[in-house]
C-alpha cells in the first residue's frame, strides 16, 4: 500500500540541522509517510547523517550530483509514492500534528489540491519568535502576485499538496532559486484550489545566510518571474498587470536599500517602477523621510 503522505526533504551542506528535520517527521501524530531527503550533492556528511535513520523502511536518501534546490525537490517529488506531498527544508521542522491536520483538509476532498497554515519564525537556533499568518486561499492569487506581505509563509516548509494534482505540472522552476518557492505559489493559486489553516503547524528557521537575504539572486529571479508573468498571462483580468510588475520593481528597490545598501540600484529600480505604474510615484513620497 502506498503511504498517505510522502515528505520531501532537499538537503545541501545541511548536517547541522537535518537531524532535527527528520525527527519532526519521525515525532508525527500522522505515521503513514514516506520521507525522501535528497542529498544534492552535499560537501559536509549529510549523508551520513541521513544514513543514521535509514533502519526505519519509511525514509529513504537520494543522491544526486549538486543541481541547486529546485532540482532537488524535483527529484523527490517525481520520486514520491504518497497520496499527498508535504515539503520541508532540511533546516526546517514541524509540528507534531502538521502532517495530520492537513492530511485530514485534503483527503477525501476532490475540490481542494493543496493545504497551507500559518507557521511559527523562530529564530537560527529555531526558538519561535512568533507567528506568522498566511492569507485566505481566495485572496491567495491576487495576495500572491502583488506581493505586498507573505501568503503561504514558509512555503517550502508549509504546502502540502495533492500528487496527482502536481507530479509533473507543477513542478519547482530550476532556472529559479531564491524565488521559486514565490513562482510556484503563482502557478498554483492560478490554476488549482487550496485551502488555509490558521494555525501555525510548522517552524521555519530565520537565519543571516538565508537565501532570501541574498538580494542579487532575489533580483535576478524576479525578474525571471515577471518574463513568465507577460509569456504566461497569469495576471487575472480584475487586476493590473502594470501594478503588478511595477510592484515586483518597487520590492526589489527596498531590498537593494536596505539589505545591500546600494541606494544608486535602488533608485533606479524604484523609478522603473513608477514609470510602469505612475501611482507608484505616491508611494515613494510616503516613504521618504521627513
Amino acid at each position: 500500500m502506498n503511504p498517505k503522505v510522502t515528505v520531501v526533504i532537499p538537503a545541501y551542506n545541511a548536517a547541522k540541522y537535518i537531524a532535527t528535520s527528520i525527527s519532526s517527521v519521525l515525532e508525527q501524530t500522522l505515521t503513514d509517510w514516506e520521507l525522501i531527503v535528497v542529498n544534492d550533492g552535499s560537501k559536509d556528511n549529510t549523508a551520513e547523517v541521513v544514513k543514521g535513520y535509514l533502519s526505519d523502511k519509511r525514509i529513504k536518501l537520494i543522491e544526486q550530483a549538486n543541481s541547486g534546490v529546485s532540482a532537488a525537490r524535483n527529484t523527490g517529488i517525481k520520486a514520491a509514492t504518497g497520496k499527498f506531498i508535504a515539503l520541508l527544508d532540511a533546516d526546517d521542522s514541524y509540528l507534531s500534528d502538521n502532517l495530520e491536520n492537513k492530511f485530514n483538509v485534503l483527503n477525501g476532498n476532490d475540490t481542494v489540491d493543496f493545504v497551507y497554515s500559518d507557521i511559527w519564525k523562530c529564530d537560527k537556533d529555531l526558538k519561535p519568535l512568533y507567528i506568522q499568518k498566511g492569507v485566505p486561499s481566495e485572496n491567495l492569487l491576487e495576495e500572491v502576485l502583488l506581493w505586498e506581505r507573505e501568503t503561504i509563509p514558509g512555503f517550502s516548509s508549509n504546502i502540502t499538496m495533492k500528487t496527482s494534482s502536481i507530479k509533473e505540472k507543477f513542478l519547482f522552476d530550476v532556472n529559479l532559486s531564491n524565488c521559486a518557492d514565490r513562482y510556484l505559489k503563482i502557478l498554483l493559486a492560478k490554476n488549482l484550489q487550496g485551502v488555509y489553516i490558521p494555525k501555525a503547524l510548522s517552524n521555519y528557521r530565520d537565519t543571516p545566510s538565508a537565501m532570501s537575504k541574498q538580494v542579487a539572486l532575489l533580483d535576478h529571479d524576479e525578474k525571471y518571474i515577471i518574463k513568465k508573468i507577460k509569456e504566461n498571462n497569469l495576471v487575472p483580468s480584475n487586476l493590473s498587470e502594470s501594478k503588478v510588475i511595477a510592484n515586483i520593481y518597487f520590492t526589489l528597490s527596498g531590498s537593494w536599500y536596505r539589505i545591500a545598501h546600494k541606494p544608486l540600484k535602488a533608485i533606479v529600480l524604484a523609478l522603473k517602477a513608477i514609470a510602469i505604474y505612475p501611482p507608484f510615484l505616491f508611494r515613494l513620497f510616503r516613504k521618504l523621510p521627513y
